[in-house]
């Protein structure tokens, strides 16, 4: 045997270069699993205001509906949901006699709005008894 055959054999481990490229396969999986760890945070704290809007524009309605239909008016004010503070903007307006449509835009603390519609009709007299 010649001397490159007895060292290889008697090293029997990985070359510099193979553990260079084992370490940069590896650092890229965990670099990427990283980011896919980070996107979902993301989705989870976007879901999250999407249901606190979402809660923000129930109230919103409720009290709407609450009041009545001759209360319902254009404006503006706050509702607090889950702790954040939402901006709600109430525009009115009046598709027919007896029926209103409102646009409500919920804007979170950071900016970015989501709109919301609603249709208030007034209620209908009960019908008297004979």
């Amino acid at each position: 045997m010649n001397a490159v055959g007895k060292v290889r054999g008697a090293g029997a481990g990985f070359s510099l270069i193979e553990v260079v490229v084992a370490t940069a396969m590896a650092s890229v999986g965990i670099l990427g699993a990283a980011g896919v760890v980070a996107a979902i945070g993301s989705q989870a704290r976007r879901a999250g205001w999407d249901a606190d809007r979402a809660v923000a524009a129930r109230t919103t309605a409720q009290a709407l509906v609450s009041a009545g239909f001759a209360a319902a008016a254009s404006g503006s004010d706050t509702v607090t949901v889950g702790g954040r503070r939402y901006a709600v903007a109430r525009v009115v307006t009046t598709r027919a006699p007896g029926l209103r449509h409102i646009a409500l835009t919920i804007t979170t603390p950071g900016g970015g709005g989501t709109p919301f519609e609603i249709l208030l009709a007034r209620p209908r007299p009960r019908p008297t008894a004979p």
